[in-house]
């Protein structure tokens, strides 16, 4: 049983999978220079895999070297992975540099007494404390991260690290119980075991670390191409996709919903006297305030231009019947605090109270469309209805302050 695993040939096993995850990553760095989280990741399982190449020499190289630089650079790997989980997250911790190195300088200055040098038994149980103490301060970072951004990967990472460090834990009283003795590269089956079990965590933990940094390089891309950069709001195409999901959802195609389409008044003309920079200051402050004003469940995104959207969902159009309304009128309130170089900056809005089943997105937009039409041939600055079963084409009347649900339109009248 004592023979299953050979220790040297582990230890070199670890050493290769270390060298070529520290590779990999190193490669990952080298093409984003300024993800500190790859910097000190990459430095980490470097250290690491120089470590155990240095303890796989233990019978060649003179013990200090061997198991005392190769340990050191193995909790200092450990203490350098913690710095990359700090930056991953975007934590600072006061002194974490000195923390990281502080267990295998420690480990080093031991190692220059011979009573240390010489006890494995001792030896273990420093080496235990600190390669648990640096795996268990990972948990904490990752759960936080966990909390503010789930990424699946960020799971496994925690078991890895988990699992290593409950390894090391248990590894001291089981030299108590049976002391590591090698004779011929084995040693009893529990230190083999274990030994094999670091082999599997540190893949296991490696794999965590390349999928982390996938996962997130993953969902910012994808973030990046539904915002829109000026405004930070949902693009047309993220804009017509939550709304559609919203529509798919329990009760979400009932009848009550709202779509309306949100233009800033004369907007051409502020780029054309202001220049293109106030007529984005404008786009970004109506963004914002959309952003801050509107309630929770409401979507809203850039159509494009110094156009937005907005969906209600039935439930918020009823709890608050005056919304759009309300909206309008606290754009100048907002034009007057933040644009005040700029003259009164107003918003028309165009809105259609959507019928139950399915929903024709591009019908209903031009009903909203014809709506706005309709606000802006009435003189700007005001709200118009329309229905979603009215033809896109037929004409508008404009009724003032219109309340939700009141459809403002009319069918063409026979020349009779």
């Amino acid at each position: 049983m004592a023979a299953v695993f050979h220790i040297p040939t582990l230890t070199v096993c670890l050493a290769a999978t270390l060298i070529i995850v520290s590779g990999f990553l190193t490669l990952l760095w080298v093409h984003e220079r300024d993800n500190r989280a790859l910097g000190f990741w990459s430095l980490g399982f470097s250290a690491g895999a120089l470590g155990m190449v240095l303890v796989s020499l233990r019978e060649l190289a003179p013990p200090i070297v061997a198991l005392g630089l190769g340990n050191g650079l193995g909790i200092y790997s450990i203490g350098l992975i913690w710095l990359g989980c700090l930056a991953f997250e975007g934590e600072t911790r006061k002194g974490s540099g000195i923390i990281a190195a502080a267990g295998a300088v420690l480990w080093l200055c031991l190692f220059a007494f011979p009573f240390f040098a010489e006890d494995l038994g001792t030896r273990i149980l420093v080496a235990s404390i600190l390669y648990a103490g640096y795996s268990f301060l990972c948990i904490p970072i990752l759960l936080s991260g966990q909390r503010r951004e789930p990424l699946p990967a960020r799971l496994i990472a925690l078991v890895a690290f988990g699992t290593h460090g409950a390894a090391y834990v248990i590894r001291f009283p089981l030299q108590l119980i049976e002391p590591v003795h090698l004779v011929a590269g084995h040693a009893p089956l529990w230190y083999g075991t274990m030994n094999f079990g670091f082999f599997v965590q540190g893949l296991v933990g490696a794999l965590a670390v390349f999928a982390m940094v996938h996962e997130r390089a993953t969902r910012r891309y994808k973030r990046d191409s539904e915002t829109d950069v000026l405004t930070s709001l949902s693009n047309r195409r993220a804009f017509m996709e939550a709304v559609a999901k919203a529509r798919a959802g329990f009760g979400g195609s009932g009848p009550g919903a709202v779509l309306a389409v949100v233009d800033a008044d004369h907007f051409k003309s502020i780029n054309d006297t202001y220049g293109h920079a106030a007529g984005d200051l404008v786009l970004m402050q109506l963004g914002r305030f959309l952003s801050r004003e509107l309630p929770d469940g409401v979507i809203v995104g850039r159509l494009g231009g110094e156009e937005f959207g907005i969906y209600l969902p039935a439930y918020i159009a009823m709890r608050h019947p005056q919304l759009l309304e309300d909206l309008r009128r606290g754009v100048s309130a907002i034009a007057t605090d933040d644009l005040a170089s700029l003259p009164g900056v107003t918003v028309s809005i165009g809105a259609v109270s959507l019928a139950s089943g399915p929903l024709d997105f591009s019908r209903a937009l031009a009903s909203a469309d014809k709506a706005l039409y309709g606000s802006k041939k009435a003189g700007r600055n005001c709200l118009t209805w329309a229905t979603a079963d009215q033809d896109p084409g037929e004409r508008l009347e404009l009724q003032p302050e219109s309340s939700m649900g009141e459809p403002v339109t009319s069918a063409p009248r026979s020349a009779a």
